[in-house]
Order: structure tokens, then C-alpha cells, then sequence
């Protein structure tokens, strides 16, 4: 039988598809079961620092930007952001975004926590944030903003500028944050 019989004879490809059409339910639970995994996996790992993260308080710093299509929510900024006022800082002269971590120590107070020191790797001690870095000087860390209840948004933003606002956010042992809630404290 030659090469051009074989794949003329639709016995070559029939076998496959009538095993497959005959456990068509079987692959339809499978990819919707795939699904399911794949959706509820982005939200446990989204989810996680609520669930095994300390809860600390990290001291915010007015942030201007606006957005009036976004509804009601805080700009928020913090002393770590601008990476090039940590120790351990160094410009790298690139701008390709790089995972960054930044050690925090608790303040005077015992209730803040404030950045200590920058690197690029993974610190091996103590409490750390991780980010990725947005340009040659600053970094994001995932909670630079916060949706509030329609019309609470300025009072947020004022006690940004007067530096009496701070952020509760749970820190997993990994380094990734999620942001709770925003704290007015009354700050001398």
C-alpha cells in the first residue's frame, strides 16, 4: 500500500476522532475544570497576604494624580517608592522593570514600619516587601491605590498632605502585599 492510499483511507483518522467524540463530556468537565483551577489559583495568589501575612501600618506620602473616569479612590505613596533615598540604592542605568525589595524595620512609635534598605535580592531575615521597578528611581509594590466610598476620597487625600495617613497592609512571609484599609492617625 503506498503513502498516498494511506492517506486517502479515512481509517487513518477516524479511530481518533470517534474515540474523542464519544468522550466529549469528559473533555468539556476537564477544560471547564481546568478553568475553574486556573481562575481560582490567580485569586488565592492575589488573596494570600490577607490570609498568612502580618498586618503592619506604613506611613503614606501625598501622591497628585487624579482620575475623575476611575470613581472615588486614593493615590497612595510611600517613602520606599523613590528607591534612590534607601541605602543600598544604586542606579542601574536601565529601565527594564526588575523585581526589588525593600526591609522594613518597625518604627519608634510600635505600631509603623518603615523602609530600612534596598536590594535586588531576596532578603534572607526579617520583614521585607517586594515590588518591581517602574524606571530608574521609583517601584511599585501593588497597593498605590485604594477605592473609597463615594466622597470620602478628599478626606484621604488631605490627610495625605498633612502626613496624617497611613496604610494597613497585610505583608506575606514572601514579600507580597495587599492593602487593607487607609488610617487616619494623629501624627505630632
Amino acid at each position: 500500500m503506498s503513502n498516498a492510499s494511506i492517506l486517502a483511507s479515512p481509517r487513518w483518522w477516524q479511530r481518533p476522532v470517534d474515540w474523542i467524540a464519544g468522550h466529549q463530556r469528559i473533555f468539556l468537565l476537564a477544560g471547564v475544570g481546568f478553568q475553574l483551577f486556573v481562575l481560582l489559583g490567580m485569586i488565592a495568589f492575589r488573596a494570600a497576604p490577607y490570609w498568612s501575612g502580618e498586618t503592619m501600618l506604613l506611613r503614606v506620602v501625598p501622591v497628585d494624580p487624579r482620575d475623575m473616569f476611575r470613581g472615588d479612590y486614593v493615590t497612595l505613596g510611600y517613602e520606599f517608592s523613590r528607591l534612590s533615598a534607601l541605602p543600598g540604592y544604586s542606579q542601574y542605568g536601565e529601565q527594564q522593570r526588575r523585581t526589588v525589595y525593600v526591609t522594613l524595620e518597625p518604627e519608634q512609635d510600635g505600631k509603623h514600619w518603615q523602609p530600612t534598605r534596598f536590594s535586588v535580592d531576596r532578603p534572607s531575615a526579617g520583614r521585607f516587601i517586594q515590588g518591581t521597578t517602574i524606571g530608574r528611581d521609583r517601584a511599585e509594590f501593588g497597593i498605590e491605590s485604594f477605592y473609597v466610598q463615594e466622597g470620602k476620597g478628599l478626606k484621604y487625600e488631605e490627610a495625605a498632605r498633612r502626613h496624617e495617613l497611613s496604610a494597613v497592609v497585610s505583608l506575606s512571609p514572601d514579600g507580597h502585599a495587599a492593602l487593607r484599609s487607609l488610617q487616619v492617625d494623629d501624627r505630632p
